[in-house]
């Protein structure tokens, strides 16, 4: 018997809704400072959200930085190889991503693909991120 589409949505909104969740999204002042800028004015225009989008994907680069250094910090020669190996990958992957968005395929789709994006690789940093946080507090 396969799950109804409406509990499978009702299944994951209980997960997203759950406290830790919530409060790790609260927590983060990047994600503070993101659901800020969304809410002004200018973010009505889409313009205006993917500079919002922009905006957080470079200070998630630069916590994914941080974290990335401080993780590599407590590793031992061998780990730290093969973290940086992973990292140069995730680096190759991520340029990737870009010239495909710069293509004209995707530029022709207009502005609202530009948010789109623009939140996607928002999104990318603060995922790798927040892995390399969590790494180091596993450790």
């Amino acid at each position: 018997m396969r799950p109804s589409l409406a509990g499978l949505l009702l299944m994951a909104a209980g997960i997203l809704s759950t406290p830790a969740v919530a409060l790790e999204s609260a927590a983060d002042p990047i994600d503070a400072a993101l659901a800020s800028c969304l809410a002004t004015p200018e973010a009505g225009e889409t313009v205006g959200k993917a500079a919002c989008f922009t905006s957080a994907r470079g200070a998630w680069e630069k916590e994914m930085t941080s974290a990335y250094f401080a993780l590599a910090a407590t590793l031992d020669a061998r780990s730290r190889g093969i973290l940086r190996g992973a990292q140069k990958q995730r680096e190759a992957y991520v340029a990737a991503e870009r010239r495909f968005q710069a293509t004209s395929r995707t530029r022709a789709q207009g502005a609202n693909l530009a948010a789109s994006l623009a939140a996607q690789d928002a999104d990318l940093f603060k995922a790798r991120a927040l892995t390399l946080r969590s790494y180091r507090s596993d450790g």
